[in-house]
This record gives structure tokens, C-alpha cells and sequence, in this order.
């Protein structure tokens, strides 16, 4: 019942694998930052998969986003001063002369640890993302993603 329920929620919602720097999920989860951004990203409510790369090659969380705000860079970058002080430059930086998003985010949710080794052991070609990419696309990731953790459920459950 339970994987039915949240089978029929992914097909209804816009799921990304995201990649994002370590220190920036822990600021996340400390409820220091409130949005995520990016020089692209898709233009509706969404949830991701988040994969930190370099020092945890692992996917850890999931993080509920609300839909993007998408406006020039210095925009964006106002956005993130007002909610993180100090920031404007680098946000400014990173956009440069294009648009940009700011992803609010709505709600986070921590996972048992998925290895790039489970995942490779089981999908060879699998790459993380450079920045994001939709696993609607991806449809076997996102499938071993949900029952592992409905399995990790399982076994908190009992």
C-alpha cells in the first residue's frame, strides 16, 4: 500500500538527482539557507534526490522544492543576501549575464545512505550529475531509489 502511494506521488511530480556541495546541504539542514541556486533548472514544484559528491559519493537526502523564482542575476543574487548575508557577489558571480533561479526550499528529509558503490554495482553506467538531471528520464535510478527506501523503512519499522 505504502509503495503504491508513493509510486502514484512520482508520477505526479517533476524528480531531480541533484548534486550539491557538502557544506551547502549541511547549511540546508541547519535551516541556514532557504534556497538553492542554479543557472537553470526546471520551472515547477519538484523533488530531489541529493547527491554530494566528493566527499560523500553518496546520495543522502531529499529535498521538497518550491517553485523557482527566475529573474536576472542581480535579482537573484538580492535574494540571497536578504537570506544569507554575504552572499550577494557570489551568487551574482556564479549567474553571471543570464537568468537565474532561486529554488525555495520547502522541506528536507534525510536517507539512509546510498553509495555511488551500491548504486554502480548495480547500474555500471550510472554517472552522478554535474549539477542535475531528471529521473523521469531515468526511470530504473528512480525506481531503485524508492525501494531502497522502502526497504530502509521496512527494517526501521521492525
Amino acid at each position: 500500500m505504502m509503495k503504491d502511494k508513493k509510486m502514484q506521488f512520482i508520477r505526479s511530480t517533476r524528480i531531480t538527482l541533484m548534486s550539491i556541495r557538502e557544506e551547502y546541504y549541511y547549511e540546508i539542514l541547519k535551516g541556514e539557507k532557504h534556497f538553492e541556486y542554479r543557472k537553470k533548472y526546471c520551472k515547477e514544484e519538484s523533488l530531489a534526490y541529493i547527491y554530494i559528491s566528493k566527499t560523500k559519493k553518496a546520495i543522502v537526502g531529499k529535498i521538497w522544492f518550491g517553485k523557482p523564482i527566475i529573474d536576472v542575476a542581480e535579482k537573484i543574487a538580492q535574494i540571497a543576501e536578504k537570506d544569507q548575508p554575504g552572499r550577494y557577489n557570489s551568487i551574482k558571480e556564479y549567474i553571471g549575464g543570464n537568468v537565474g533561479y532561486a529554488i525555495p526550499i520547502n522541506k528536507v528529509e534525510l536517507l539512509n545512505k546510498i553509495s555511488l558503490k551500491e548504486i554502480k554495482d548495480k547500474y555500471a553506467d550510472f554517472c552522478p550529475p554535474q549539477s542535475y538531471y531528471y529521473l523521469d528520464n531515468k526511470k530504473h535510478l528512480l525506481d531503485f531509489f524508492v525501494e531502497r527506501e522502502l526497504s530502509s523503512e521496512r527494517e526501521s519499522a521492525n
